[in-house]
């Protein structure tokens, strides 16, 4: 009968070391229950962003291969993922600016979201660079999207570029890669707080990498086609009228609003293109001049299209 007994007690102390063993170690800083993945059925393989030259790099954390997607449960509460680069990283791209951003989309994503580009800390985004409305797409695939506003690499602050959701229903909108080997924590970061940005590990998601791809662009030959054609938009601000004064030939503006719609292009025939801008709410606007000096019938553009070609320069209006 002891031995009996004895028997017992060491399957029970087996079994409930067995069942210790199973159960994920955490830290007392970890959070449980506030994120759920949708595992994908099966992995894609690398994709990269189209329309790559190759004087121009995508600067990236993740290895392309989709695994699966995060989505926020509390409350439904809306969330933020982001990428940072910090300046170690950018110091190979001194003269470079940010000119696309890259995100992998699918089945899981519903909803606008809002795209935003910081220079910022290394526990934070700080100054607001670049923001726009972006429409998702059940895809399966990077969706590359061009800036309203291109930013110049500061190689002395962190880039960081932010996905928000618009809604408040859960989307599944983080799209993620997983990194077992040696995951960057840079490639992790969200934030269910206002201003307050964590590492998704402490939620128990230590091996994702969020798929957000950003396109450095070498701004050589911008600052040629500046040096070789000024251009200058008054007056700033303004109220009735913005005007374009440029001698740059075969030549489009594009102007936005802050949420990234176009609202006005049209191709430059003289050396001012002035622009009606008396039924246009007051804020801020984004202007856009392309070119191309290849010929005088190489780029048309039409109206309500957004143009191609070389961007020369980019800025801010305000309309009082």
């Amino acid at each position: 009968m002891t031995n009996i007994r004895l028997y017992a007690l060491l399957a029970a102390l087996l079994l409930g070391g067995w069942k210790m063993q199973a159960q994920e170690p955490f830290s007392i800083e970890r959070q449980s229950g506030l994120f759920e993945s949708q595992k994908a059925l099966v992995s894609s393989p690398t994709q990269v962003p189209e329309f790559v030259p190759e004087e121009n790099i995508w600067l990236h954390y993740d290895d392309g291969i989709y695994s699966t997607n995060l989505a926020y449960i509390p409350e439904n509460i809306p969330f933020s993922w982001a990428v940072m680069f910090p300046p170690a990283l950018l110091q190979s791209f001194d003269g470079h600016a940010l000119t696309r951003v890259a995100l992998y989309e699918n089945e899981w994503n519903t909803g606008d979201l809002l795209l935003s580009v910081y220079y910022g800390s290394s526990y934070q985004p700080i100054t607001l660079m670049s923001q726009q409305t972006v429409a998702t797409w059940p895809i399966n695939d990077f969706y590359d999207m061009d800036l309203v506003q291109l930013v110049e690499i500061d190689t002395t602050q962190c880039l960081w570029i932010v996905f928000s959701e618009l809604t408040e229903t859960e989307t599944y909108s983080a799209a993620c890669s997983e990194n077992h080997i040696n995951p960057n924590p840079n490639a992790r970061w969200v934030q269910v707080q206002k201003n307050k940005w964590e590492d998704v590990a402490i939620y128990g998601y230590p091996n994702i990498q969020f798929m957000i791809w950003a396109y450095m662009t070498d701004t050589w030959g911008v600052e040629k086609l500046l040096s070789d054609w000024p251009l200058s938009v008054y007056p700033n601000p303004g109220r009735n009228t913005l005007n374009i004064h440029t001698a740059l030939q075969n030549a489009c503006v594009e102007v936005y609003d802050l949420s990234g719609k176009l609202i006005f292009n049209h191709e430059i025939t003289g050396s001012i293109t002035s622009i009606n801008t008396e039924n246009w709410p007051a804020g801020v606007y984004i202007w856009k001049v392309y070119t191309n000096q290849a010929g005088p019938s190489t780029l048309r553009w039409a109206s309500g299209t957004a143009g191609s070609g070389t961007l020369v320069e980019t800025g801010k209006w305000i309309k009082e």
